[in-house]
């Protein structure tokens, strides 16, 4: 799982990787952005103590305060909807929005702008290259950094 954030200009913050395992070795993030955040969690989904971590992450990278408010969207994960994530926001001057339920997959700037064409060039990439090496895996050995 990654927690990923960017603003309205196309910046981003580096992300929270969630790897599904009990415990999370640094090598997991060898060619990750740098300030790439890894944790280990058995399901390899986020959580809401692991979204506080997240939370904390983001106020750091977005300088995030009462004087320099933020405001945040998110989908509707239970992950984040906690008080001690609610009272975390409002102490650093973060506004949180969150899009109703069953509708992120329309609405949520992400999911529109980044995630779905990257899921349809990926998606057609790898059709391209299983067409052209017939019965051979799909390996992918390169560096994430060149991309960030």
């Amino acid at each position: 799982t990654m927690v990923g954030c960017i603003n309205a200009q196309g910046n981003s913050i580096p992300p929270l990787l969630v790897f599904p395992r009990v415990n999370f070795k640094e090598h997991m993030l060898q060619c990750s952005p740098p300030g790439t955040v890894g944790v280990a969690k058995p399901s390899g989904w986020i959580t809401k103590d692991l979204f506080l971590q997240w939370m904390d992450h983001f106020i750091q990278h977005a300088s995030s305060s009462k004087e320099n408010p933020t405001l945040l969207l998110l989908d509707n994960h239970e992950s984040h909807c906690s008080i001690a994530s609610i009272d975390k926001a409002r102490d650093a001057g973060i506004t949180l929005l969150s899009f109703p339920p069953h509708c992120s997959h329309k609405l949520q700037p992400l999911d529109r702008t980044v995630y779905g064409p990257l899921k349809t060039f990926y998606n057609a990439a790898c059709d391209s290259w299983m067409l052209r090496n017939p019965g051979k895996r799909v390996k992918f050995d390169f560096d994430l950094r060149r991309y960030f």
